[in-house]
């Protein structure tokens, strides 16, 4: 559901096939065998016993099936930040160096390619009939989340999804709240149809006060949610408006890392997003009938309003995607311990030098709390 900019698809056609070597940069082949074995093998003792730089990436066996996970810190004893991307099959990891440079001086950051995306879906693309579930996809992040203590020693946790990985995180936080020290949700998606209807309606809105034809033509002829086939109208609408109300991303942040090769596997990463959002949405190709999908299953303000753990939301005062009315409503909604929701100005859905400015504010203040400043 989450896509960041037309730029970051031009770089990968799909924002989320060769050789796994490809796919670990190291320095020679042994090195690159060591670097696999430490991350790929499962750690069952603590790699970080003392302060050090730690700079690894590999596959891990979550949910049964290999998954891309990267580890960057300079000091492995910091805090751990575990990011849920959106999309599906948005994963950030290529442009993860440039958005967050210098995050890594306080946390240790923590990228995962979730299943059918990214590096995951190019080791594992998912056998005919397999189906994405919500149920599935907390259990390969709580798989994770243990893998992460067990290599770094059971440090304080974060939290951080967004759009559809913040739907994912409440899930997870939902059912093991005491492994996390706190949860960010940036752009909180909130329930799959409302969310849908409540954008349809922000961008009318706006294209009649504007007076818009050509936007008024499509959004009459696609008319509001539900729709039998997943369309991208919607979308391009979203974005064309949130151009004209929210400060672009700097464009260096989708100049992806060299080591991605985005260019080449574009191929793959489209059919990875494509295979991810009909699953998400619960489109049949086959019959051409929308059922069940994870896109259905989202229903937050219904299923999880009681949050054992300190919540944030960070919300995008222009976000035509996950509203800001949606996302305050849920927020009213929720018990928690504590909780606090951050309005950005001239922010969108996507990420941009706002969003991430206040995501590093707030969590500057959870770090605090954490080591006792």
């Amino acid at each position: 559901m989450h896509k960041t900019t037309q730029q970051a698809r031009r770089w990968m056609l799909a924002l989320p096939i060769l050789l796994c070597w490809l796919f670990i940069p190291v320095a020679n082949a042994a090195n690159q065998a060591q670097a696999a074995e430490q991350l790929f093998g499962g750690a069952h003792t603590a790699q970080c016993k003392t302060p050090a730089a730690m700079d690894q990436q590999g596959y891990v066996r979550l949910g049964g099936i290999e998954q891309w996970v990267s580890i960057n810190t300079s000091n492995c004893t910091f805090p751990l930040i575990l990011f849920l991307h959106g999309g599906p099959a948005n994963p950030i990891s290529p442009f993860a160096d440039a958005i967050y440079a210098g995050w890594e001086q306080q946390f240790t950051l923590v990228q995962w390619d979730q299943r059918a995306s990214g590096r995951t879906w190019l080791r594992n693309q998912p056998a005919a009939g397999e189906r994405l579930t919500l149920a599935q996809m907390t259990q390969d992040g709580l798989e994770l989340v243990q893998y992460l203590q067990q290599t770094l020693g059971n440090r304080p946790l974060i939290l951080m999804g967004s759009s559809w990985g913040s739907a994912l995180g409440v899930k997870m936080v939902q059912q093991q709240p005491q492994w996390f020290a706190a949860y960010v949700g940036s752009s909180q998606l909130v329930s799959g149809l409302q969310n849908q209807q409540a954008s349809y309606q922000a961008v009318l809105t706006l294209a009649t006060a504007a007076q818009d034809q050509p936007a008024l033509a499509q959004l009459s002829k696609m008319g509001p949610p539900p729709y039998a086939r997943p369309s991208a109208v919607l979308r391009r609408l979203t974005r064309q408006y949130e151009a004209k109300l929210a400060t672009p991303a700097p464009a260096h942040w989708w100049q992806a890392a060299p080591a991605f090769a985005l260019e080449k596997q574009a191929p793959a990463y489209e059919a990875a997003e494509d295979y991810s959002f009909l699953q998400f949405m619960g489109f049949d190709a086959a019959t051409g009938q929308t059922t069940s999908g994870m896109f259905h299953d989202i229903e937050l303000q219904r299923d999880a309003t009681v949050l054992k753990l300190p919540v944030y939301f960070i919300q995008g005062e222009a976000d035509l995607v996950t509203v800001p009315a949606m996302t305050r409503a849920y927020f009213n909604a929720i018990a928690a311990p504590h909780k606090d929701l951050i309005m950005v100005a001239k922010a969108g859905h996507g990420p941009n030098a706002q969003s991430i400015a206040a995501e590093w504010q707030l969590l500057q203040r959870i770090r605090a709390k954490l080591i006792g400043q």
